[in-house]
């Protein structure tokens, strides 16, 4: 339903933007063939997006930066196809341009009504739920907060049950069974902590005889690791905790986005490719590009390819060898080359090849791998997902040399955060920032 909304507005815009340039709906065959594919890549992208998720049902700014980034990618590919079957000259340029903005402001006024909407039929609602809260621990304060702190969310905490809890509303665990049948309670949630499994026995055993609905809030948070999500298995509930958010839907888009817009920066680049090639050849003995093992996602080995920015040396097996300030190894071209990111480019080929995305953490080298991985928990889980050419640690500073523990923990700590919270808006936005973070002064 709420991807035939989305279908609707960019249909609407369209055929206003016609009307604006051409003043008449009556679009011409080709015109309507081109909107026809323009919908038709919509159907895939927009979901693929993430934004019609359950989850982002009441965060308006994630839904809507997720729809318009979905916006941008229909409207690349469809000028990547016009381009690629020369049918460009077919099309009104200003039409074209009236439609991906009227597209893009439809999309956000249209998610503007809808969030306002939903928020007015809820704070009117006549339905609240009245329920009350069993448990105690850091658990079940966390649970409390978002209760109270959500007064729209159309819920009444009416008592509070468990040792922990104190004022005129906290009662003994004991009296559970008769508060929710004197009181006519719909709904009991038992947020225990983890090892209080006495507590959630109590519970569980004084409500034996209720209808009331029960839902139990296990205590993961202190296990957190990417991202929970419960699945069946045999008829057997199984907590996932370190799988990533990305859908297959949305891994296949991400994967098609690094594609094009890597395929394209290779096209554009190409004579700043024939220069810093031209000049890495000037500047010493050895190839031009060479290829280093990096671990890929699910830690695979693989090959990224980079301008050479050294003298040829041989590396000691086993010892991290960063390069530092004033290094004498690295080139003079190859100083620039570091200092500005531009001898990553040829990873552009990585990304091509299915082997790298253009956003994602930092590949790092075997052995720097081996020497933080043991020191810094939940370092491996970078590897959930496809390294990348950029990423939202190198963006926000954490790049170049990390010769300390605490510059490493900083960098995952970044690197674990892009994971959980990815979307395809978030890679636009650190793409487009990367170029002002090239040049730092920790990359030597």
């Amino acid at each position: 339903m709420k991807n035939l909304q989305s279908q609707l507005v960019i249909l609407v815009t369209c055929l206003l933007a016609y009307q604006i340039r051409f003043d008449t709906f009556q679009m011409t065959p080709g015109y309507i063939i081109g909107t026809l594919i323009g919908l038709l890549i919509a159907t895939v992208i927009l979901p693929a997006t993430g934004a019609f998720r359950d989850e982002f049902r009441w965060a308006f700014l994630r839904k809507t930066r997720r729809l318009i980034a979905g916006w941008a990618i229909v409207v690349t590919s469809l000028v990547t196809m016009a381009a690629m079957l020369k049918v460009t000259s077919d099309y009104s340029r200003i039409w074209f341009g009236y439609w991906v903005v009227l597209g893009g402001l439809g999309l956000i006024a249209s998610q503007l009504i809808e969030h306002g909407w939903q928020i007015h039929r809820r704070r009117n609602s006549k339905s609240v739920r009245r329920l009350v809260l069993a448990g105690g621990g850091a658990n079940g304060k966390r649970v409390e907060r978002r209760i109270l702190n959500d007064p729209d969310g159309g819920l009444e905490l009416v008592a509070r049950f468990g040792k922990d809890w104190t004022g005129e509303n906290a009662f003994p665990i004991e009296e559970l069974a008769d508060f929710v049948e004197s009181e006519h309670i719909g709904e009991v949630w038992i947020a225990a902590p983890w090892e209080d499994r006495e507590l959630l026995d109590s519970a569980l055993n004084a409500l034996n005889e209720s209808v009331v609905d029960v839902s139990v809030i296990p205590d993961l948070h202190q296990y957190r690791l990417l991202n929970q999500g419960i699945v069946e298995w045999g008829g057997m509930p199984v907590i996932n905790l370190s799988g990533t958010p990305m859908t297959g839907s949305e891994q296949r888009i991400k994967g098609v986005f690094d594609r094009i817009i890597s395929f394209l920066l290779i096209v554009l680049l190409s004579p700043l490719f024939l220069v810093i090639a031209l000049l890495v050849r000037l500047s010493g003995p050895g190839p031009v590009l060479f290829r280093q093992s990096r671990l890929g996602i699910g830690g695979e080995s693989i090959k990224i390819y980079k301008f050479r920015s050294m003298n040829d040396h041989e590396e000691i097996t086993g010892k991290v060898d960063q390069a530092t300030r004033d290094d004498q190894r690295v080139t003079p071209i190859g100083r620039l080359l570091r200092r500005t990111s531009l001898d990553e480019l040829p990873q552009l080929f990585n990304v091509v090849l299915g082997e790298m995305s253009l956003v994602g953490p930092r590949p790092h080298p075997i052995e720097l791998n081996k020497a933080f991985k043991s020191r810094i928990p939940k370092y491996m889980l970078r590897h959930k997902v496809k390294p990348g050419i950029t990423g939202w640690a190198q963006v926000n500073g954490f790049r170049g040399i990390t010769d300390t523990e605490d510059k490493m923990a900083l960098r995952i700590e970044h690197d674990l955060w892009y994971i959980q919270n990815w979307s395809l808006w978030l890679d636009i936005k650190i793409l487009l920032q990367t170029p002002l973070a090239m040049v730092h002064r920790n990359a030597f």
